[in-house]
C-alpha cells in the first residue's frame, strides 16, 4: 500500500496492547454528501461479489449548487475547492487491487480546468493522491491514471475528485458515462493482531527496542519522529521471524522520540490498520553517590552499607561486610536503572590495642588512675587512651592495696574550727600515729579524722509583686533585701539565702479637660501612672465610645452624665483600673441683651456685651453695631470682647446716643440664634 499520512492522535501507553483492524463504513449514503444527478456511472468495474461501488455524490457543506449538466465548480470569492466523490467498499472475504482509473469528463467554458483524484481511507485518515487531470477544452475528454492501489478486505475508500481552475462561480464539471476502474479482486487473507511491547526504561544514549509479536512473516510499517521527504512520511518496515517476533530499534536515543506504528500486512492486499504511537522519553544517566563511611575500630559492629545511593539508585555491595580488615566494596546498580557502571568505597578498619597497668600501694596511700584516686584494691577500672587511627586503647587497672592492722579511728566534727591536743584546726584533716611494717608500709594504730564543716554557700532568690510581696509570713510594701541561714544536721551553716524583694507600684490617674464639660461639648481624658512608670492601656469602657481601645488619651462628647472606666497594665505586669465619673453641666442657650452701657472708664458697665449662661462651647457668627445712618461702627467675631463705644473706623469714642446691634450665635447643636435691637450709649 502507498500511504501519505495526514493525521492521527491515539497515544500508546507504556504497556502491552493488542491492535485490531478498523471498522469500515457500512452505508452507501454517507453523512455530509448528497446524491448526484444520474451522470457518470461506472462503465467498467472489477468483478467480485464482495465489492460495493456507489454512484457519484457531491459534498453538500459548501456554496456549490447542482446544475442540469453536472456539478458546480469553484466559487471565485475565496471559498474552498469543491469536490465530488464515489464510494468503494470491500467485505470481510474480499480484497481489491486497483491497476487503472479512467475518467471521462467535460467542463463548461467557465468550469474547472483541472481536477485532482485522491483515494481517502476513512478508517485511518490516510489520503493518497492518484494524479492530476487537465481539461483542455469543453469537449469530452478521457484522463487515465495507471496505479497499483490495494484495498484490503473489510475496508473502505472514497474516490474523491477535487476541482479547481474555474473562472466563474457558475462554471460546471461533469463525469460522463464511460468512466471505468480496472483491477482484480482476491480472496481475503488473515492478518493476526500485533502485540506491541514498548521498553520499560530507556537510558540517555542507549538503544530503544520495541518488541513486536504477530504471525510469522508479518510486515509491520512504522515511522520515527515524523521523518519525511517531499512532504511524505518516511516509512520503515520490519518482518516477524519464524517465531513471530520482530523488533523496532531506535539507536542512540538522546531525546524524546515518537514511533508511529501504522499497519501490518502479509501481502499488499492483506493488511490491518494500526495507527498507534509509542512515546519514548530517555532517562538521564546518573552516577551513584554515597557518603563516605567513617573508619571502624577492629571488631566493632558495622552497619550494612546503604542499598540506595544519595541520588536514589538502588543496588547491592560486594564482598560481604568485614569488620576486622580494611576492605574495598563495589556497588552494582540493580537492572532497569539509568546509572553508570560500578562505584567503590573503601572502609578502613583501625586496630584497637589493649594493656594492663599494675601497681601496689600501702594501706592509707592512694593511687590515681584515669583521674580517679583509689585507696582500695581494684582490678576492673579501665582507662581509654586515644590511639593511632582514631581507635581507643583500653588499659585495665591491676591495683593491690596492702591490708592494714587493726586501728582505732576517731571522728571529730566541728562547724568552723576545732581544738585538738592544744592545736586549732580550721580545715579538715586526718592525724596518724605511724608504725612501720614489713615491706615499708605504715602500720597505723591510731587515726584521728577531723572534719571542719565550713562550706556554706550563698543562694540569691529574686521575688517581686505588685503593691506588696509576702515572704515567710511577712508583707513587704517597699523593695528591700532579706537574708536567712539554713543549718545542716550538725548545726553548722549550710546555706545563706538572700531574698531580693522588689515591690512594683502602679496606680492609674486621670485628668478631664475641661473638668466640667457641657452637654455635647468635646472634652479630653488622659491617663497616667502616679509613679511615672511605663504602662499600656488595655481597654476603655463602654467600648462603643472608644474605637481605639489602647490610647492613653481619648476625645469625646456626651449628652448625659455617665461613669467611664479604663484598664491598664504596667511594664512589670501590674494591673490597675480607674473609674472616671463624667458630670455634665446643662447646656443653656439663654442670652440676655443689655439695653444701655456707660463707657466712661469707671470699671462698671464700660462695655456692651451679651450675657450668656455659657462660659464657652459656642461661636460668634456675627457681632455688629450700626449708627442711625446704617453705618457699621463695630464688627468682631469675638463676642466676649464686647463693644467699648469706639468707632471701628478710627478708634475714637462715639457720641452718646442710640445704636443698633445685630448678633448671631452658633451653638453646639447646630442652631444659630439671631439677636437684633437697640443699645443706648451714655456718657
Amino acid at each position: 500500500m502507498k500511504y501519505i499520512l495526514l493525521f492521527f492522535s491515539l497515544f500508546l501507553m507504556g504497556f502491552s496492547t493488542f491492535i485490531y483492524a478498523q471498522t469500515p463504513l457500512s452505508a452507501t449514503t454517507w453523512s455530509g454528501y448528497v446524491d448526484a444527478s444520474p451522470h457518470g456511472n461506472f462503465a467498467s468495474l472489477p468483478a467480485g461479489t464482495g465489492l460495493t461501488f456507489s454512484q457519484w455524490r457531491r459534498y453538500s457543506n459548501s456554496t456549490y449548487q447542482s446544475a442540469s449538466d453536472g456539478y458546480n465548480s469553484q466559487n471565485l470569492n475565496g471559498n474552498p475547492l469543491g469536490y465530488i466523490s464515489s464510494y468503494i467498499k470491500t467485505d470481510a472475504t474480499t480484497s481489491l487491487n486497483i491497476t487503472q482509473f479512467s475518467f471521462v469528463a467535460r467542463r463548461s467554458n467557465t468550469g474547472p480546468t483541472y481536477f485532482k483524484a485522491y483515494l481517502l481511507f476513512p478508517a485511518t485518515g490516510v489520503n493518497s493522491l492518484i494524479g492530476t487531470g487537465y481539461l483542455n477544452s469543453t469537449n469530452n475528454e478521457t484522463i487515465t491514471f495507471q496505479t497499483d492501489f490495494c484495498i484490503p478486505a473489510n475496508d473502505s475508500v472514497v474516490l474523491r475528485l477535487v476541482l479547481g481552475g474555474a473562472t466563474h462561480a457558475g462554471g460546471t464539471f461533469r463525469v460522463l458515462n464511460g468512466t471505468s476502474i480496472l483491477g482484480s479482486s482476491k480472496s481475503s487473507c488473515s492478518v493476526q493482531s500485533v502485540l506491541i511491547n514498548p521498553p520499560a526504561t530507556v537510558c540517555m544514549g542507549d538503544d530503544a527496542v520495541i518488541a513486536l509479536t504477530s504471525a510469522p512473516g508479518t510486515s509491520v510499517v512504522y515511522n520515527v519522529n515524523n521523518q519525511s521527504a517531499l512532504g511524505q512520511l518516511l516509512l520503515d518496515t520490519v518482518v516477524t521471524n519464524g517465531s513471530g517476533t520482530a523488533t523496532i530499534n531506535i539507536n542512540n536515543v538522546t531525546g524524546d522520540s515518537t514511533v508511529r506504528i501504522i499497519s501490518a500486512f502479509t501481502n499488499p492486499c492483506c493488511a490491518i490498520n494500526i495507527m498507534q504511537e509509542v512515546f519514548i522519553s530517555p532517562q538521564p544517566i546518573a552516577t551513584p553517590l554515597f557518603t563516605q563511611i567513617a573508619p571502624y575500630c577492629s571488631g566493632a559492629t558495622m552497619m550494612a552499607l546503604p542499598s540506595t545511593s544519595n541520588n536514589g539508585i538502588t543496588g547491592s555491595w560486594s564482598p560481604a561486610i568485614n569488620n576486622t580488615a580494611t576492605t574495598t566494596y563495589t556497588f552494582t546498580p540493580a537492572a532497569g536503572q539509568c546509572a553508570l557502571g560500578t562505584q567503590t568505597m573503601t572502609v578502613h578498619i583501625n586496630p584497637a590495642p589493649a594493656g594492663i597497668q599494675t601497681a601496689t600501694v600501702c594501706y592509707g596511700q592512694s593511687y590515681t588512675f584515669n583521674g580517679i584516686t583509689y585507696t582500695a584494691s581494684n582490678y576492673t577500672a579501665t582507662d581509654t587512651l586515644a590511639g593511632s587511627g582514631g581507635c581507643d586503647s583500653i588499659v585495665t587497672l591491676n591495683l593491690t592495696v596492702r591490708n592494714a592492722p587493726q586501728i582505732s579511728i576517731t571522728h571529730l566534727d566541728s562547724c568552723k574550727q576545732l581544738t585538738y591536743n592544744n592545736r586549732v584546726y580550721t580545715q579538715s584533716t586526718t592525724l596518724y600515729d605511724t608504725l612501720y611494717a614489713v615491706g615499708g608500709c605504715d602500720s597505723l594504730y591510731k587515726e584521728i579524722r577531723i572534719t571542719i564543716h565550713n562550706n556554706a554557700r550563698l543562694v540569691q532568690i529574686d521575688t517581686s509583686g505588685c503593691d506588696a510581696v509576702w515572704l515567710n509570713g511577712i508583707r513587704y510594701t517597699t523593695s528591700t533585701v532579706e537574708t536567712d541561714t539554713l543549718y545542716n544536721t550538725l548545726g553548722c551553716d549550710s546555706v545563706y539565702r538572700q531574698f531580693n524583694i522588689t515591690v512594683n507600684r502602679f496606680n492609674l490617674l486621670y485628668t478631664v479637660d475641661p473638668e466640667d464639660p457641657y452637654e455635647m461639648e468635646r472634652f479630653n481624658i488622659a491617663v497616667s501612672d502616679e509613679f511615672d512608670g511605663n504602662f499600656e492601656v488595655l481597654s476603655w469602657h463602654p467600648a462603643n465610645l472608644f474605637p481605639v481601645q489602647t490610647a492613653k488619651q481619648q476625645y469625646l462628647s456626651a449628652t448625659q452624665p455617665q461613669n467611664l472606666k479604663v484598664f491598664g497594665r504596667s511594664i512589670e505586669g501590674c494591673a490597675d483600673s480607674v473609674m472616671i465619673p463624667i458630670k455634665l453641666k446643662a447646656y443653656s442657650k439663654e442670652v440676655m441683651m443689655p439695653n444701655a452701657f456707660t463707657p466712661n472708664g469707671d470699671g462698671r458697665n464700660d462695655v456692651f456685651v451679651p450675657k450668656l449662661k455659657l462660659e464657652r462651647a459656642y461661636n460668634t457668627a456675627e457681632f455688629r453695631v450700626y449708627n442711625r445712618y446704617g453705618q457699621i461702627v463695630h464688627s468682631t467675631a469675638n463676642l466676649n470682647s464686647g463693644w467699648d463705644g469706639t468707632s471701628v473706623i478710627n478708634g475714637k469714642p462715639l457720641d452718646q446716643g442710640v445704636y443698633f446691634y445685630s448678633i448671631s450665635i452658633l451653638f453646639l447643636d447646630g442652631t444659630v440664634n439671631n439677636f437684633k435691637g437697640e443699645i443706648t450709649l451714655l456718657r
